[in-house]
């Protein structure tokens, strides 16, 4: 019959349960604090992102000034404790860097009070060169009024074929319903057909998009109309560099995209769509291109760089 463990030997098992018990704290320190650390890391990435982003727009819209400080007051809103904000008008980019710090929980007991998280990021802005989220109106203009004037008043409802006046089909129908249907709901363009190859595949430069014969005056499509000029929103429309085909049968190819807002009209008697034409930033999913300046209409988009 064995005897009971001797004192010493009762020593030992404390002192390796004591040894692991510490080493239980040590891992514990590293499970918490380094994955209050990746949380961190994410969370000022997250600002950075949006920060440089938000600064992006103001600067193509309001200047390097005001870009600063749009790109620091989101950052800190987000979280951030120190934002550092370059901005570089030539190249179109904002760069952000947000950083915070943290106090740990366990890891104190060995020494490590705080933790500090920084994460960088750089946006540009350029021309929009494809829109395939919607957000586009079935009118074209006519490139031949480029360079735009910020503020001036254009007639935006012109044509080039004969029976048509920059109306546009997005997936060829030509009915007036369709067409009211589309003034109403511009996400309908992200039902866009690509005539030369039958394609859904977005909306973009140096594709064809059907145009609509014909004036509309229905109810319908002055309501649309109205409510647009009424309410001053903004559309996206196409510009166009040329036309092929008559009728039912013309095409518009497509240099770009501008914004403008409709400021009257008058159907049929004069067959006139007038918008005044503004710089702008899309709000719906597209393509850029910073380096597209034949595509620049004054409609840009902002994307992560870095």
């Amino acid at each position: 019959m064995k005897g009971s463990p001797s004192r010493s030997e009762r020593g030992m098992a404390l002192t390796e349960v004591a040894l692991l018990l510490l080493a239980l704290s040590v891992v514990l320190a590293l499970v918490v604090d380094i994955g209050r650390a990746y949380f961190e890391r994410w969370r000022m990435q997250n600002a950075a992102d949006a920060a440089a982003l938000a600064g992006t727009r103001a600067l193509y819209l309001e200047g390097a000034t005001r870009a600063q400080e749009v790109a620091a007051d989101y950052a800190r809103r987000n979280g951030a404790k120190e934002v550092l904000v370059t901005v570089d008008p030539e190249a179109k980019m904002v760069r952000v860097k947000a950083k915070t710090d943290f106090p740990t929980f366990v890891a104190g007991i060995l020494g490590i009070e705080t933790l500090a998280a920084d994460n960088p990021a750089a946006a540009v802005h350029g021309p929009v060169v494809a829109i395939t989220g919607g957000g586009v109106y079935p009118i074209a203009i006519d490139d031949d009024y480029w360079p735009f004037e910020e503020g001036r008043v254009y007639d935006i409802w012109v044509g080039q074929e004969p029976g048509n006046f920059g109306w546009l089909s997005w997936d060829g129908t030509m009915s007036e319903g369709y067409l009211a249907d589309c003034l109403a709901h511009p996400s309908k363009s992200a039902e866009y057909v690509n005539p030369e190859t039958g394609q859904r595949d977005g909306l973009e430069t140096g594709k064809w998009v059907w145009g609509r014969p014909g004036v509309a005056n229905s109810i319908s499509v002055r309501d649309a109309l109205d409510y647009l000029k009424d309410n001053q929103i903004p559309i996206t429309i196409v510009v166009w560099d040329d036309t092929k085909g008559s009728g039912s049968n013309a095409q518009y190819h497509i240099r770009g995209f501008a914004q403008f807002v409709i400021t009257d009209y008058r159907l049929p008697s004069r067959n006139r769509i007038s918008g005044r034409f503004q710089n702008g930033i899309a709000t719906v999913k597209v393509t850029i291109d910073e380096h597209a300046d034949d595509a620049d209409f004054g409609l840009h988009g902002v994307k992560l760089t870095e």
